[in-house]
């Protein structure tokens, strides 16, 4: 089975090569790469969430084989793209995922930066720094590295504008599949707003919270993987039935 693995504002696929061996079984890791980023560097950067969405698509369709079960995990605006990339998949009438990951994010009708009278991504990059702190998303060396800063700061600040521009628009689309959520305890969204993940399937939805802030799943990482690990061992028996 392969798990196709989107990542976050701002990261690229090297954030899911160290899951490479870590999952036993037949899960083969597949990372894929947002443009402008990792081996893609000096690609575009995508102009809105749409067309981050169709660039994830043609990709997943190169990879695909027929017959063969996979699954997708996302994490924050990854999350995001993996529903948006699922809806796109199942208006073309493709081969859906068996299960879904959804992982440091709310339901996708939900927007919090629709409340912020600012957009982040609109800052001057000292203010956007520090919003980004918040996120417990960047290091102090990260910070002491203006060369680091001017290469990157271009990427993240586009990746949030994706992510607050972004328009619900399907009505909660039902995914034909089961979905795990996951959530990390000390994140800044609620409860409630993780709870709101359910309404989008009539297939079992679990909700497993973790220990940590936004980035749980680099600090919890053996607990990510034992979920995941667990739930496609499943998930592959009963796609065999």
């Amino acid at each position: 089975m392969k798990l196709f693995c989107i990542p976050f504002a701002g990261g690229s696929a090297t954030v899911y090569s160290k899951w490479k061996g870590r999952l036993g079984g037949n899960i083969d890791i597949v990372p894929l790469e947002l443009s402008g980023r990792g081996d893609r560097f000096g690609e575009p950067l995508y102009k809105d969430f749409q067309a981050a969405v169709d660039d994830l698509y043609d990709f997943i369709l190169k990879n695909m084989h027929e017959g063969q079960p996979y699954a997708i995990f996302g994490h924050s605006m990854g999350a995001l793209l993996a529903y948006e990339l699922y809806v796109k998949l199942a208006l073309n009438k493709n081969a859906l995922p068996v299960h879904m990951f959804f992982s440091g994010r709310e339901a996708p009708h939900i927007n919090l930066f629709e409340t912020k009278k600012i957009k982040i991504s609109n800052l001057p990059a000292n203010q956007f720094l520090e919003e980004l702190k918040k996120y417990n998303g960047v290091t102090a060396e990260f910070l002491e590295n203006q060369e680091l800063v001017n290469l990157f700061l271009p990427i993240i600040r586009s990746d949030f504008h994706l992510v607050e521009n972004y328009v619900y628009k399907h009505n909660h689309v039902k995914l034909h599949c089961p979905i795990t959520i996951l959530n990390g305890t000390e994140d800044y969204t609620t409860e409630a707003n993780v709870n709101e993940w359910k309404s989008y399937t009539n297939h079992p939805c679990e909700i497993v919270n973790v220990d940590g802030g936004h980035f749980f799943i680099e600090n919890q990482l053996d607990v990510v993987l034992e979920q995941i690990q667990s739930t496609l061992e499943k998930a592959e028996v009963k796609s065999l039935v």
